[in-house]
């Protein structure tokens, strides 16, 4: 996980899992996330904003070259912007 400065009381927060070669179980990266969120939370902060993308995928190499669909996420990541409420 890194954090960033991003404006007066605000930050960004990518979340990176490992690669794990196989499929990613989304429930559980998702849960990764939820439990920072939940530290947050206890200290103001909530999410604002969030994008997840995959940074490795993997599949046959004809699914890979030929955009066939056949790909899957082995390591995704996510951007979580978190707002300080107002207290």
């Amino acid at each position: 996980m890194h954090e960033f400065e991003a404006g007066p009381g605000q930050v960004l927060v990518v979340y990176t899992s490992g690669d794990t070669g196989g499929e990613v179980s989304v429930p559980a990266f998702a849960r990764d996330i939820s439990a920072d969120a939940v530290l947050r939370a206890a200290d103001g902060w909530r999410i604002v904003s969030e994008s997840s993308f995959p940074v490795r995928q993997t599949g046959t190499a004809g699914n890979v070259f030929f955009e066939s669909g056949g790909q899957f996420a082995t390591q995704p990541s996510a951007i979580v912007v978190y707002a300080r409420s107002a207290a």
